[in-house]
């Protein structure tokens, strides 16, 4: 008979006996995390422009204007692509042929690469942005003969593709707003793409045009960022890594000395040269509450001695142990929870040591309110904790970092309390009336710095007081301070 692997068979016969009781139950499965991205959502840019207009073609150019408007959007921290409308008015005079007047009219788009950042620099935004573009479109134009010396010169109303070429250089002067300067050459194609001055003597006619261009940056600057052709590609992880290093510093210390490093120890006070389990706590070889290095007989625990002689009762009624729940809960809140400690009342818990409780926070991707499954343990263990304490009420508060303004992180804070809540309700079972929400924006920072950093994009838990009740929803557009402060 072939080898059967025991361990492994019981591992499939319990995901079977699992999914049997999520189909059982109708339990949602949790929604999958939101992926990370380093690219935060950007502005749009509106640009307007005039400038010279030159055609350069068999007879010669006489320089004059042209005007439009643009539209880009950026697709990465490099390209981006951009919709250009123009009118210009071209003139062109010799002695030889004569003189011609023409209405050129033009859409492109065109893709442009940012120069600068195809460097890696410390600086959060550039100053400057140094950029080429290529392109195509179609144009229209209509040719008057103003004075016609040669039997060639006729006027011309066609419609052309044309290939565009160019650079240009944008100076930012605030977060809306930079001004630019630019000079693109268009050849045509086509039957009369030589025909631009209204004579047709060599091939294909070229158009030249030098602008100044306003630009402005249009959106929500509290959720988004400036073009992304503006911001360093290594911005946010650079934040990332510096947050990474800060807490490596912290979490190898350790304070007492007993092998545990803090960020796990969970008694930071251990005197010196006591042994210590894997939490930092000091053994307590025989359970009866009193550490080793305190206790006279580290390895007998008197009551089980007393137990196996008879002395004492080997077990408690029912009765018995709801009796001292009560006792216990009367001694911590200051008054006896009676016969609501059995039952889920949402009775609250305010005073004594109950309000000292360790419970653990959650944190959250940047500008996201969406769980991570790396806290889903976590809030698993809160909701055993009132589970086993019906009458516990507990208060969850939302925090943010400070990347963008107060309005935005406190709506914001809202949600990521608001989610937390929704998880423990839905996928937990427990009552929303134990659940008081709170939001705090982007004060009470764990880490004191401005910027991004994943310690400050919390919820936190802690046991409700009883007067405690949830805080109203954020008004959009107004945080508690009163001000903006962009991105």
């Amino acid at each position: 008979m072939a080898n059967i692997n025991l361990p492994l068979l019981l591992v499939c016969f319990w995901s079977l006996t699992q999914m049997h009781s999520i189909a059982q139950n109708g339990a949602p499965l949790p929604p999958p995390a939101p992926a990370y991205s380093a690219t935060p959502a950007h502005m749009w840019e509106l640009g307007l422009h005039s400038g010279a207009a030159i055609g350069f073609t068999d007879i010669d150019a006489v320089p004059n204007w042209g005007a439009g408007f643009h539209l880009r959007r950026a697709l990465d921290y490099v390209f981006s692509i951009r919709g250009e409308a123009l009118y210009s008015v071209l003139k062109n005079e010799d002695q030889q042929d004569g003189a011609t007047q023409t209405r050129f009219q033009s859409g492109s788009l065109q893709m442009l690469i940012s120069f600068n950042n195809l460097r890696w620099t410390s600086s959060r935004t550039r100053m400057a942005n140094f950029y080429g573009f290529a392109g195509g479109g179609i144009s229209h134009f209509k040719v008057k003969v103003v004075n016609k010396i040669s039997p060639q010169l006729a006027p011309v109303d066609a419609v052309q593709t044309h290939a565009d070429l160019g650079v240009g250089i944008a100076f930012r002067l605030s977060g809306r707003f930079n001004i630019g300067f630019e000079t693109k050459t268009s050849m045509l194609f086509g039957k009369n793409a030589d025909r631009l001055d209204g004579i047709d003597r060599q091939d294909n006619d070229i158009f030249n045009y030098s602008s100044i261009r306003l630009n402005f940056n249009i959106g929500n600057k509290d959720k988004l960022s400036e073009p992304l052709y503006w911001v360093n590609p290594m911005d946010v992880i650079l934040n990332d890594v510096s947050e990474l290093k800060k807490r490596k510093e912290v979490a190898m210390t350790d304070t007492d000395g007993d092998g545990v490093i803090d960020f796990l120890d969970q008694d930071s006070n251990t005197p010196p040269n006591v042994a210590v389990d894997t939490r930092g706590i000091s053994l307590d070889s025989d359970t009866d509450g009193v550490p080793d290095y305190l206790d006279d007989e580290p390895f007998v625990n008197p009551e089980k001695v007393a137990m196996q002689k008879g002395l004492l009762p080997t077990y408690n009624t029912g009765g018995e142990i709801r009796k001292i729940v009560r006792e216990e809960m009367g001694n911590y809140a200051g008054a006896d929870a009676g016969a609501n400690a059995g039952a889920n009342t949402g009775a609250n818990i305010d005073s004594g040591n109950l309000a000292n409780w360790f419970l653990p926070m959650i944190h959250f991707n940047i500008d996201s309110d969406q769980l991570r499954y790396a806290d889903y343990g976590n809030l698993a263990s809160i909701a055993t904790v009132m589970k086993d304490n019906p009458g516990l009420r507990i208060v969850v508060t939302g925090f943010t970092d400070k990347t963008a303004s107060d309005a935005y992180n406190l709506d914001l804070s809202f949600k990521r309390a608001k989610a937390a809540i929704s998880h423990l309700v839905n996928v937990h079972g427990i009552p929303r009336s134990r659940l008081i929400l709170k939001y705090n924006g982007e004060d009470a920072p764990l880490v004191p710095i401005n910027g991004s950093t994943i310690m400050n994009r919390r919820v936190e838990f802690r046991v409700a007081g009883s007067d405690e009740v949830d805080l109203e929803n954020p008004v959009p557009g107004k945080g508690k301070k009163e001000k903006e402060k962009g991105y």
